[in-house]
């Protein structure tokens, strides 16, 4: 059950243990995470009702074999890999291409916005719907971006024990208190203090930000998961901090907006669903029985892929912003990776 903290909270954890980076790296490397769809499964759902059943609209083989990964984009998907990217619109048309160098390419969309980073390095590329807009290099090594309907991008990146959650424009240039109101350029984390972030959501306008952080403290795990407003309402706040939640033996892959005022907590049994107009308000949660096999959602809906048991099959859960059940569904084939 989530428990709520303060800023003080958050930034008083202190006395973490050096073994947190090798325990960091295992259980991310356990953890199941969103992915989109290669052959996937597009649900189509409609307001106030409840579907029992999903179709295969359209199924296409992956010709490419060093792809890392893809992403649902303007009605189609993005395709990205260590030597580029490439946009397909629903049809199956080319939108657009672009070309780059990494050894660990990660990716976001938003709207008309693709940014693709290169994990453990410093390398950044940003795309809009007529292509490459623009590149970063960033001072530090790159964990985790996020990209807002904008063009503003959340950057995730370390440097020993400290971590950096900066904000940059669509052509390069940080965004700062200097030149535009009531936005914070960097937030800065020690492991001594927040303990490691292991993921962050961006809103939609780029003015809302969330990080899962993973602590031990008196010898129990711990996740946390700050809440951080960059417009109005964060100005008068330390560090734009305006609220955070707590969750005992409980690890939190991902956080997620749904749309710009709904953040989904997806702990290792269940979700956590908050509103956030400005400041978090918890709304519901839910424990589940079953192994999360993969997680889905989109700006209306979000749910998982359950795993099989000995006696049950697959099964994929739906649910609407407001926590309401839309779909329980078994799932009988295999699957790579799934679209909402």
């Amino acid at each position: 059950m989530a428990k709520e903290i303060d800023g003080q909270t958050l930034r008083d954890y202190g006395n973490r243990k050096k073994r947190y980076r090798k325990i960091r790296k295992s259980i991310i490397g356990t953890l199941l995470v969103a992915i989109i769809a290669v052959v996937g499964i597009y649900l189509y759902l409609l307001y106030n009702k409840s579907y029992e059943s999903y179709e295969v609209i359209k199924t296409e083989e992956a010709l490419e074999t060093d792809a890392s990964g893809y992403l649902g984009y303007a009605g189609g998907m993005v395709k990205y890999s260590r030597d580029g990217a490439v946009a397909i619109s629903k049809d199956g048309s080319l939108l657009w291409n672009g070309s780059y160098e990494m050894m660990d390419p990660i990716a976001d969309t938003c709207g008309k916005y693709v940014v693709i980073a290169d994990r453990g390095n410093k390398l950044i590329h940003i795309f809009n719907e007529k292509g490459f807009v623009s590149s970063i290099t960033t001072l530090y090594d790159i964990m985790k971006v996020e990209i807002a309907s904008q063009g503003v991008v959340a950057v995730l990146m370390e440097e020993g024990d400290t971590s950096y959650i900066k904000l940059y424009y669509e052509d390069g240039t940080v965004v700062s208190d200097s030149n535009e109101d009531g936005v914070l350029s960097e937030i800065i984390t020690n492991v001594g203090d927040a303990g490691y972030p292991i993921d962050i959501a961006l809103s939609d306008d780029g003015k809302k930000l969330v990080v899962s952080f993973l602590s031990f403290t008196t010898g129990k795990l711990v996740s946390t998961i700050g809440f951080y407003n960059f417009g109005e309402v964060g100005q008068n706040v330390i560090d734009r901090f305006v609220g955070g939640f707590e969750f005992e033996d409980i690890i939190v892959p991902e956080v997620a907006f749904l749309g710009n005022d709904t953040v989904c907590v997806y702990k290792e049994n269940g979700y956590s669903l908050f509103s956030m107009p400005e400041k978090p308000e918890l709304l519901k949660e839910e424990t589940l029985d079953k192994k999360i096999q993969s997680i889905i959602y989109n700006e209306k809906y979000f749910g998982w892929i359950l795993d099989e048991t000995d006696s049950a099959p697959k099964q994929i859960l739906l649910y609407d912003l407001a926590g309401k059940k839309v779909l329980d569904q078994s799932l009988d084939f295999e699957y790579d990776k799934v679209l909402l």
